[in-house]
């Protein structure tokens, strides 16, 4: 198997985008909450940043804020960067899976209200990012994802709809 196809394999294999999301939902929720409540189309649109570590970066830079995290010449030079534009998809039927797997695990509970979800980590959640926390190779993440909620988790769903066409254009055009 070539190195190409070991990649397309490993980006095939959810494993790795339900620890992502775990740690996204995990820092979204923090410590003093039970909850977050989140519109679905804002979590796909943060999972999207901290999928692509060169799109959070570029946000970042756009939004003027302390790069808060370091972003890895792999990260950057990332053979997908050039295609975000072209993958890049809210409504991703991918991610909605991706919740129901997480769900499915008993890591998350989740309940739909409107265009709403009330996500829950399990106490099997909060038990895997603990274990993932301490995994050195996580680390660059869980920064990452600490970041969007500082910097953009809480901006108006027009203000990150405008980051996220500006962040694709210059990515596009980079």
């Amino acid at each position: 198997m070539s190195l190409i196809e070991k990649v397309i394999s490993l980006d095939e294999r959810d494993e790795l985008h339900v620890i992502r999301i775990l740690i996204l939902l995990h820092t979204l929720i923090g410590k003093k909450q039970d909850k977050t409540t989140i519109e679905l189309t804002r979590l796909a649109k943060l999972d999207f940043l901290l999928r692509y570590p060169s799109a959070l970066e570029k946000a970042l830079t756009i939004l003027n804020k302390i790069k808060e995290v370091n972003i890895t010449e792999a990260e950057k030079n990332n053979i997908e960067t050039n295609m975000l534009a072209f993958r890049y998809s809210p409504w991703s039927g991918d991610f909605r899976r991706l919740l129901v797997v997480l769900s499915a695990k008993c890591l998350i509970t989740w309940q739909r209200r409107e265009k709403y979800l009330d996500i829950c980590l399990t106490e099997n959640g909060n038990e895997l990012f603990l274990k993932l926390n301490i995994i050195t190779e996580f680390s660059s993440m869980i920064k990452q994802s600490k970041a969007l909620k500082t910097n953009i988790a809480s901006l108006s769903t027009l203000k990150i709809d405008n980051l996220m066409s500006e962040v694709l254009t210059e990515l596009t055009l980079s």
